[in-house]
This record gives C-alpha cells, structure tokens and sequence, in this order.
C-alpha cells in the first residue's frame, strides 16, 4: 500500500485541485494523510469538502513542512510513504506505480519525481565562517551539480544522485523508520530532505535519484514564494541548514560518488 502524505498551509484556492488530481490519478490501495498545518484559510473547509473515505486529516499548529510531514509520516501505513507538497497537481494516471518501479532496484531508499542531484563543496564561499544567518542571499557553501529532472533526463531513466528534493517524493517507509523520519533540527524547512537521503547511503547504503512523472507546480503558486519573491526567513533557514549539511555530511559530500543513470523501461 501506498501512504500519500500532504501538508496544507492556507490553500484554499488550490487544495481541492490538488485533492481530486491524487484521487482521479493514484491506482491501487493507497491512503491520504492531510497535514492541516496553522491554517487560517478556508482549506480545512474545502479538504474536508472532497475528502474521500481513505483520507485521514491530522493538524499541526503552523510548525511548516519538516515537522509537518513528520506528522503524516508518522501516521503513515504503506510500504511506500509518499510526499506531496500542496503547490503540486499530479496530472499523470498510475503516478505512483510509475514512480515505484526504480525500487525493483534494491539499493534504492528514495525517488523523487521533481529533482535530484550531487553536491561540491564551493572552496570560495563567503559563508562558511560567518556565524550569523542571512536573511537576503542564499548560502554558497555548497553548489549543486549533476542536476537531474525532467528536463534532462529522459522518460525511461532513473538518475542516481547523492540527494533528492521533495514533492512528488516515495520514500521506503521501513528505513524512514528506522532513520528517524526528518531531522527536526532543519525545521522549519531546506535541506532536511538532503539531508535525509545522506543518512539512508551513509547507514544503509541506499541509494536516491529521479524518475519523473507528470505534474504541475507553478512557481508563483508555491506558499515561501507566494508574494513573488523569497522569504527573508527561508534564507535565513537555508544558511543555517546547509551549515549544518555540510558539518553532518563532510565526507559523503567530498566523495560525489552518485552520479548513476539507470535504465528502466516505460
């Protein structure tokens, strides 16, 4: 069974597309945890409006997408655990079963349908000794490379990379257990996934990567960027994570070992 998990902040004009996309495109057994996250909105109103009979709905007092999805997760009963950003409208049939084909790969832990890609550690950065978080740039300590979505690979690959981006992302559920689910010290968001995807290679020796699926997710519709630009506190988030990253992961980032295209057939 697949457990998809959606976390919701303020989206009432766009969940119930959201919503009807999973039911009209997941097949076989799968459930849906709805993460009502501080919403003031109308969302709980509108979800619980098109919310079918294997729909759960948890809420959260705004505590943002780590400790959100942590919520979901946890609640979680699938093999598989799905996570799905309220900015995304899957507009593919059979998604899930599509994304779960690189796992006939055995060292696969995570699959992203949106991004993956390797890390370098960028020997200029200007923010690796600073010891505060800036709230205007994001962080340089890393750059990434090796990117890998779905306009650079093709339909039949799955990329192997260090780590992947969440949303659309299938995760196998009993190593996310057993890795603690994400690490809440990157709450209230960035990096956490990253971060996640080290520790499943660095404890397991599983492997992430992208295989992509139809979807849509305009930028504008994303809620750090809603006004149209960013968030002063997700850059402030971003240079206090990727500090982080890089103190926690050192090692497997020098090693950049992931760079794997893998050939599955449609």
């Amino acid at each position: 069974m697949h457990s998809i998990v959606l976390t919701v902040h303020n989206k009432d004009w766009l969940v119930d597309k959201v919503l009807n996309s999973i039911y009209e495109n997941t097949e076989g057994l799968y459930e849906v945890i709805v993460v009502l996250d501080g919403c003031t909105d109308n969302s709980e109103a509108v979800v619980k409006s098109v919310a079918k009979s294997n729909t759960t709905i948890k809420y959260a007092d705004d505590v943002f997408e780590t400790k959100a999805n942590n919520i979901g997760l946890k609640a979680a009963e699938g093999n598989k655990v799905i996570i799905i950003q309220d900015d995304m409208v899957i507009k593919e049939k059979g998604w899930n079963l599509r994304m779960e084909k690189p796992f006939s790969f055995k060292d696969v832990f995570a699959v992203t349908a949106r991004t993956a890609h390797d890390w370098r550690i960028n020997p200029r950065s200007l923010h690796l000794e600073l010891e505060e978080e800036l709230d205007d740039c994001w962080c340089d300590i890393l750059n990434h490379t090796n990117h890998a979505d779905r306009s650079s690979i093709d339909r039949d690959t799955f990329a192997v990379r260090s780590t992947v981006n969440r949303g659309p992302l299938m995760i196998d559920h009993e190593i996310l257990i057993k890795l603690g689910y994400f690490d809440e010290a990157y709450s209230p968001q960035e990096m956490d996934d990253h971060d996640l995807a080290y520790r499943a290679f660095r404890y397991y020796g599983k492997v992430a990567g992208c295989y992509w699926i139809d979807y849509e997710s305009d930028y504008s519709w994303g809620g750090t960027r809603a006004t149209g630009s960013v968030a002063n506190w997700l850059y402030k988030a971003n240079h206090k994570n990727m500090r982080m990253l890089y103190n926690e992961h050192f090692d497997l980032i020098l090693r950049e070992n992931h760079n794997e295209n893998r050939n599955l057939t449609s």
